[in-house]
């Protein structure tokens, strides 16, 4: 391989399922012969087999026992897919999305990945790529189901993120122990033409590790040693709470009969004792807990890791923030970009802690322990009130979306306002203002 084309590789691999470091030498590879499934470590027998090469093609591939060309990398701890990409000399940020079922989760993501990549290279010469599709089957089937009807009428929704399950977890044995990790998924955020670091984009470039954790891994007990679906957290840059207002009592009672969406009218009927649930911060209080508990750190000592807390349903509760949101970049001169406008973000924070802090108490008292850097993000992923279209099992209301009036408000801004605290050079913001924050 000619010396410009060699890639260079990072020291040392940190496997973004156990979080087992190894050098990159000592990374396993992936089988391709169809005779080669089952690894024993693996409970999934159709994966295939792990093993260390000993030959290679003149190309650079390895190949296994049955002489089949093999590229693809596995962790020699867990066995579980390492992409390529975390091996290459580029920096990594790993985030955690997680909050109570029915959240709201799922088609925050699936709005928020469609946003950033449409709007991202149009307004800030930002490309947002997938560099291991495969990983992101789940982020696609989202964003899929919702956006990418040519129905205009037809009606939409997606599934929820179960606790189990293959498409969203992975089960490892280490001996007669069987260990449960969340499926992470990978996408690359680097500058285009025209932005102001396109000639440093490998300097600037951040590749992204982004875990979805289902609600029910928060509550008390789940998260034990031989099922460590919190563990990541622990090790994450950043971390985005999902708060959904409309399953909080006193936010209900603000919106009924002011809100467009039935489910704010469905939860505010009298259920008897099944109506009766733990309010959101419990489940970040356990998450707060876990990850101190990984960090060996006081529980009552923030963290100096950012947790964006998005407040969720916006369109539901915009009566009480005064219906609308402001622009979140500035306007691009000709042939120019947009900008970030912080300023701004740290205005809207501020407005909607104080809206949470008279309706919700206990949660903003627990993002301020869990964490030194806390900001509040309004969000709506479909900008529109969903239909009643029928109940489950158990008669609770099931809601679907009409693909045409389905427009996400401020998805893009908890990634954006991320990224511009972790990567310098990365988001351009606008020049710093005296405006005030939480």
């Amino acid at each position: 391989m000619p010396a410009s084309a060699a890639i260079e590789l990072v020291p040392e691999v940190t496997c973004p399922n156990c979080w087992h470091r190894f050098p990159a030498e000592g990374v396993r590879y992936i089988s391709g012969h169809s005779n080669l499934a089952g690894d024993p470590r693996l409970e999934d027998r159709k994966e295939q087999r792990r093993f260390v090469p000993t030959r290679f093609t003149p190309e650079g591939a390895a190949l296994d026992t049955m002489g089949t060309a093999c590229r693809d990398l596995a962790c020699p701890n867990c066995h579980l897919l390492v992409p390529r990409v975390l091996l290459e000399r580029r920096s990594s940020l790993f985030l955690s999305i997680f909050g109570r079922p029915s959240s709201g989760k799922s088609y925050f993501l699936a709005a928020m990945m469609r946003q950033m990549k449409q709007s991202l290279p149009k307004l800030f010469a930002l490309g947002v790529t997938e560099p291991h599709p495969p990983s992101n089957r789940l982020a696609q089937l989202y964003e899929n189901s919702l956006f990418n009807h040519p129905n205009v009428d037809a009606l939409v929704d997606l599934p929820k993120t179960q606790e189990a399950g293959a498409q969203w977890y992975q089960l490892v044995k280490f001996g007669d122990e069987i260990r449960q990790y969340p499926r992470p998924m990978f996408f690359q955020i680097a500058p285009l033409a025209g932005h102001p670091n396109a000639g440093k984009a490998a300097r600037v470039a951040r590749t992204l590790c982004l875990y979805d954790n289902a609600g029910e891994s928060f509550e008390p007990g789940k998260d034990t040693p031989g099922n460590p679906v919190t563990q990541h957290m622990a090790r994450s840059s950043g971390l985005f709470f999902m708060f959904d207002p409309t399953q909080e009592p006193l936010f209900l009672r603000a919106c009924f009969g002011r809100s467009a969406d039935p489910q704010v009218e469905n939860n505010m009927r009298d259920k008897g004792q099944d109506a009766v649930i733990d309010p959101q911060h419990v489940i970040l209080a356990t998450a707060d807990q876990n990850v101190k508990k990984y960090l060996n750190r006081e529980i009552a000592r923030p963290l100096d890791v950012p947790l964006m807390v998005i407040v969720t349903k916006f369109d539901a509760w915009k009566h009480l923030l005064g219906n609308s949101l402001p622009i979140f970049h500035t306007r691009p001169k000709v042939g120019g970009i947009c900008r970030l406008r912080l300023s701004v973000l740290k205005e809207v924070s501020s407005r909607v802690r104080s809206l949470i802090l008279e309706f919700a108490p206990a949660l903003v008292a627990a993002t301020e322990r869990f964490s030194n850097h806390v900001y509040f993000v309004p969000s709506s992923a479909t900008g529109c009130a969903p239909q009643v279209v029928g109940s489950d099992a158990s008669g609770k209301p099931t809601y679907k979306f009409r693909v045409g009036d389905l427009h996400p408000e401020w998805v893009e801004v908890p990634l954006l306002w991320m990224l511009s605290r972790h990567v310098t050079g990365l988001v351009p913001t606008e020049v710093a203002t005296n405006a005030g924050g939480s």
